[in-house]
């Protein structure tokens, strides 16, 4: 169940809707060239709406605008089917790295990392290690499970290997669960 949202003070967000419009709309994503000229209009009829305040018509801009930036995403590129891989490790009572060798099914990004495990002590860290790349380095273990996002996806291709080392410090005996979140290519 999600909470729900209010704007306390409505003028205020009119005036920083108002002051984004008045400037116009600057996309800088590198050396791709993205038409701003139908989210420009749609923030427009924004603008023109909050003077009456019909929300019935706010709404309705805002859902628009909404479809168009999904449009944008697709269009770079950001599109797929969202899989998630579980895998599993028992760890023995014993001091040690302890590897989970994930091979990628299909090309595609890793959108993040969920991790848990049966027993938990503060000693005990992870790696993760794409290829020849490190990206998380002695990451310390929780109590409770956690899923590390990525702001940026990370590349994979078919057939490459992903190591989540876990460094059982503690020596603890324990079952480990590592999901893998891949953003598989269409």
């Amino acid at each position: 169940m999600s909470l729900p949202s209010y704007v306390v003070n409505f003028d205020e967000l009119a005036d920083a809707i108002k002051a984004y419009l008045k400037n116009g709309v600057n996309v800088d994503i590198g050396s791709i060239t993205v038409p701003t000229d139908q989210m420009e209009d749609l923030l427009t009829q924004i603008r023109d709406k909050i003077q009456g305040v019909n929300y019935t018509d706010l709404i309705d801009a805002l859902n628009a605008l909404g479809v168009k930036l999904d449009g944008l995403a697709g269009n770079l590129g950001i599109s797929g089917t969202q899989k998630i891989y579980g895998e599993m490790l028992q760890i023995p009572a014993s001091t040690g790295a302890h590897t989970i060798e994930f091979t990628v099914p299909k090309a595609g990004r890793i959108t993040g990392i969920t991790t848990s495990q049966s027993a938990w002590n503060f000693q005990d860290t992870w790696d993760l290690k794409v290829a020849d790349d490190t990206l998380f380095i002695g990451v310390r273990t929780k109590e409770y499970g956690e899923n590390k996002f990525f702001n940026v996806f990370y590349p994979v291709t078919a057939g490459q290997k992903i190591d989540f080392v876990f460094n059982n410090v503690s020596g603890l005996s324990k079952v480990l669960w590592v999901d893998f979140n891949i953003l598989e290519d269409s």
